[in-house]
């Protein structure tokens, strides 16, 4: 299931969530190109005010994912 994650003024409406853990959240490049230029400019450091579902919350960029062409963040423990 897809969640709604906004990051500055991208809205990210197919945004995945990891089901096990729910720490990691999964940002499609194909679907969303400008953000994702965007997080390739940022360095690892950098945290990333967002909201997931309404509710506030600080990511960390994860890394990117070549095979799934895809941004993986981080949510705070």
């Amino acid at each position: 299931m897809g969640h709604v994650v906004k990051i500055g003024r991208y809205e990210i409406v197919d945004a995945e969530l990891n089901a096990e853990k729910l720490d990691t959240i999964s940002i499609p490049c194909n679907t969303n190109p400008g953000l994702s230029y965007q997080l390739d400019g940022w360095d690892h450091e950098t945290s990333v005010p967002a909201w997931i579902d309404g509710e506030p919350v600080d990511l960390q960029i994860g890394h990117y994912d070549k095979q799934q062409d895809r941004w993986v963040l981080k949510k705070p423990a």
